[in-house]
């Protein structure tokens, strides 16, 4: 009797394992079909990989908001424009090798600052919508609306540009991608810190079964709070922003006067091994001092 008991006992357990087993094979292959389903759109969509050239390009340009039918457009623009301001340097002026250099160098600098405050503009107006998309999320709540219809309506009474984001969440919905991983990559997108807190508050209601209607009205006021204090944040932010400007400027125009002011001066900036240290060590203090800087700043909006 013993015996068949733990014979009994030891099936039943390998049978509870085997089903456990089952259960996350059948998971990770559906999880293999959605990412191969995401995967096999990019492909078709010819998206490149964010990690290539042309996919950071793609995706910067992306997030700033500029469509462009081909998709490797912002990496052969990232490509042509140094190489046609390179050539503007080494043959027109200053006419040497620093010159084209650094004339490519600004250049490339110059267009992915540009990209850049494209998107930062960008995602602060998508900000400033998020208090009417709650609105909008509440009403259809009050209509008995489930939240992922609640959420999903919103694609088309919204404005641009949190309305293209929105229509990509409702094409994530369309393949099959559930709702919490749809607003998972919906905050991946929009990288602002009231999205993802409001991502995360909606995705913990959902998954808890809490009323989303009062939670969502409490999300507004805080959104509201929040956008407003950060307002004054960027605010004091701007007032150090022109000093920060001057100063990274002067530097490489004070050097660029000195480099071309006279053929002693380029001798000595060129010189082995005083001059080139002299040059890294310059480069290596800018380079840090604009670091510092750029940190004091964002402790500031991180306050």
């Amino acid at each position: 009797m013993c015996g068949l008991l733990i014979l009994f006992f030891c099936l039943g357990v390998g049978r509870v394992l085997t089903k456990r087993d089952q259960n996350e094979q059948f998971h990770n292959m559906i999880d293999s079909i959605t990412r191969s389903e995401i995967a096999l759109e990019r492909q078709d969509a010819n998206i490149p990989d964010p990690k290539t050239w042309y996919g950071y390009w793609y995706a910067l340009t992306s997030r700033s908001g500029l469509g462009f039918t081909n998709t490797s457009t912002p990496g052969l623009l990232a490509i042509g424009l140094p190489m046609f301001f390179f050539g503007v340097g080494f043959l027109v002026w200053p006419g040497d090798i620093f010159g084209g250099i650094g004339g490519a160098a600004l250049a490339l600098l110059g267009l992915r600052g540009y990209f850049i405050s494209k998107s930062k503009a960008r995602l602060k107006a998508m900000e400033k919508q998020l208090p009417s998309l709650l609105s909008g999320i509440r009403a259809n709540l009050q209509a008995n609306l489930t939240p992922q219809q609640a959420i999903v309506n919103q694609a088309n009474e919204i404005s641009q540009p949190l309305r293209g984001e929105l229509e990509v969440l409702t094409q994530d919905l369309a393949v099959g991608i559930s709702l919490d991983t749809a607003l998972q990559h919906f905050a991946q997108r929009v990288p602002s810190r009231e999205v993802q807190f409001l991502v995360s508050a909606i995705r913990i209601a959902i998954s808890s079964g809490a009323d989303l209607d009062p939670l969502v009205a409490n999300i507004q006021n805080i959104v509201v709070q929040r956008t407003r204090i950060s307002n004054h944040l960027a605010s004091a932010v701007a007032k150090v922003q022109p000093s920060i400007y001057v100063t990274g400027i002067m530097i490489p125009a004070a050097f660029a006067y000195s480099f071309y002011s006279s053929a002693e001066n380029r001798a000595f900036w060129t010189s082995v091994p005083t001059g080139l240290v002299a040059i890294a060590i310059i480069g290596f203090l800018y380079g840090l001092g604009l670091v510092i800087a750029k940190k004091q700043v964002d402790r500031v909006k991180d306050a």
